[in-house]
């Protein structure tokens, strides 16, 4: 049998093996933001306010040619700015509609005072961030802009492929709806928005059965019953309303482990909020990494038997219990290097800031290494170099491909 004759029949049986294993899926050949525009359509999405910005604009194209072509039961409105989006899916959201919309950069950095309200004002909606840099202005994959977000008390996931976007979105209204959390789902801008992927999409009554239609929960607008809301607080009270989101937003890392298995048991593709790859009690150094750099990371390591990769799936909150339940198969004298695609005017980066917090007290030896900001490839020789650099010549902070 001829090479390419065995590479065919090996496709072939994988197509049949991944049919069976996704039954009431259909296959489609997807982009990242088109795949994030099917998934807020098969959740049923009532009412999407949108600004366009590059490059999470084709997010909203779709879902306003969905809107328009009768696919999709929901209202579509173009604002004026992304401050404009987020406060009317604020509204929307008070009212009792389930809201998507899509943003990115300078659009997020714009809505900043608005994340912070429809946090504490414990509204479900979930959106999409595309990210990218701000300052030297730059459209390309960057996450600065979701990660100087991370304490405005939403929830962020960071999807690795455009299969685990849509799936994220699905997930993300369940956690959202079930603890009246607002849920970032993050994607790199080109890397996973610009590029078509294998994505299986779910049919609609499947996803009706994983996600319920949205319950009213007797806070909503009611024009006939009027209410107040986000007045004055005095001190008495304030802190009530702290101590129940902290409650909550101490419940989200236990939940997305029991629903990325519940979606696993439905969808045939599981999800938990770390994923840890080739981690075992010999390992000697491990990649700390989030989206697309982890599918690079991972090729890489096939050369590296002794180089484990943990993925972060869920960023905030920090899911302190699931990194340290992964770490404690390790020695001690493991290394951890943390891969940066941010810079946050700090020293270190958000993913050092946070495994530092996680791993407080403990011995672990840790490095940071920027690469790969405003979207400069990160390929897998860059990895290599990254290993190579840290095993031989450690640093504590490194650009790495820095020129």
């Amino acid at each position: 049998m001829s090479n390419s004759s065995s590479i065919k029949n090996k496709v072939e049986k994988k197509k049949k093996q991944d049919a069976k294993q996704y039954n009431r899926h259909t296959l489609k050949i997807l982009k990242g933001n088109f795949a994030a525009a099917e998934g807020a359509k098969l959740c049923r999405t009532g009412f999407i306010p949108a600004y366009p910005i590059t490059p999470q604009t084709t997010i909203v194209e779709a879902l306003s040619d969905m809107v328009g072509r009768g696919e999709m039961d929901a209202t579509f409105i173009n604002m004026d700015s992304e401050h404009s989006v987020f406060a009317a899916a604020m509204g929307a959201s008070l009212a009792g509609e389930r809201v998507f919309t899509a943003t990115s950069g300078q659009g997020l950095f714009y809505a900043h005072e608005v994340l912070h309200a429809i946090a504490h004002f414990r509204l479900p909606i979930v959106i999409c961030n595309v990210g990218r840099p701000s300052i030297p202005w730059n459209i390309w994959s960057d996450q600065t802009d979701s990660l100087s977000q991370r304490d405005t008390g939403w929830v962020q996931f960071y999807g690795e492929s455009s299969q685990e976007v849509l799936d994220d979105i699905i997930q993300g209204y369940f956690i959202a709806e079930k603890l009246d959390l607002p849920v970032m789902i993050v994607l790199d801008a080109f890397y996973q928005s610009h590029t078509s992927e294998n994505v299986w999409v779910p049919d609609i009554n499947l996803i009706d059965e994983f996600l319920p239609a949205k319950e009213k929960t007797g806070s909503e607008i009611d024009v006939s019953n009027p209410k107040s809301y986000g007045g004055l607080i005095p001190t008495e009270h304030y802190e009530k309303f702290n101590i129940k989101f902290w409650q909550d937003i101490n419940k989200v890392e236990d939940l997305t482990n029991e629903i990325g298995k519940k979606f696993g048991d439905l969808f045939g593709r599981e999800y938990s909020a770390v994923e840890a790859v080739n981690i075992k009690p010999e390992t000697k150094m491990i990649l700390v990494t989030l989206s697309s750099i982890t599918t690079t990371a991972r090729g890489v390591l096939k050369q590296h038997p002794e180089v484990g990769l943990l993925k972060l799936r869920l960023f905030k909150p920090f899911p302190k219990k699931s990194v340290l339940k992964i770490l404690n198969h390790v020695s001690n004298n493991c290394i951890i290097v943390n891969i940066e695609r941010n810079f946050l005017g700090d020293n270190e980066g958000a993913i050092m800031h946070e495994m530092k917090r996680a791993l407080y007290g403990s011995s672990f030896k840790m490095y940071d290494v920027y690469t790969g900001l405003g979207g400069k490839d990160v390929p897998p020789s860059t990895i290599e170099k990254i290993i190579r650099k840290t095993f031989n010549a450690p640093e504590d902070v490194v650009w790495i491909d820095f020129e």
